[in-house]
């Protein structure tokens, strides 16, 4: 009896445990964490909460860096991607939120939420260096004027960087300098 109530004990914990395991897998599924913390902030990595539902969507190449766009955002912006959110949304690491644009394309959600994250005091540091490693010569950062204005048309034309640009303003405006016309 003694022995029975021993592997009755063995079999519940293994079941528990188990489940346990199988609760993490469902978690992190929903998650991708930053590969990188930012000591600077009580909280040491931003979150990308996005309508995207499909972790593996990020495992598209962004532009001519041989990096996927899930690696550039979780490594280099220190940015954790949280997935089936209502809205796409960043907040910074000061706990600031930030509306981004909603889309279906995680391409374009990675580029408009480095877009933001360039404008933020820590993060125009993060994107300089970013440029500098995948893109030097290729984008400018000192050539751009402030404000930049570029016009609306679609007139795609691919960047040096290996990013597809609206038109020749929006990429003149990105530092991009030189483009061939088409999209990458």
């Amino acid at each position: 009896m003694k022995n029975f109530f021993l592997i009755s004990i063995v079999v519940l914990f293994s079941c528990v445990s188990e489940q346990s395991e199988n609760n993490d897998f469902q978690d992190t599924s929903s998650e991708l964490k930053a590969l990188r913390l930012n000591n600077n902030f009580a909280t040491p990595y931003r979150v990308l909460e996005t309508t995207l539902s499909d972790a593996s969507v990020f495992d598209e190449f962004y532009g001519n860096t041989g990096q996927t766009i899930g690696y550039v955002l979780r490594y280099y912006f220190y940015t954790t991607i949280r997935l089936n959110a209502d809205s796409n949304t960043l907040t910074s690491m000061d706990g600031s939120k930030f509306n981004i644009e909603e889309t279906d394309s995680p391409l374009q959600l990675t580029r408009s939420t480095i877009e933001v994250i360039a404008g933020m005091s820590f993060g125009s540091i993060e994107y300089k260096e970013f440029v500098e490693t995948y893109f030097s010569g290729c984008i400018d950062l000192s050539g751009i004027p402030f404000p930049c204005v570029s016009t609306k048309e679609y007139e795609p034309v691919c960047g040096c960087d290996g990013l597809t640009y609206n038109n020749r303003g929006e990429a003149h405006c990105a530092g991009v300098q030189s483009v061939t016309d088409g999209p990458c």
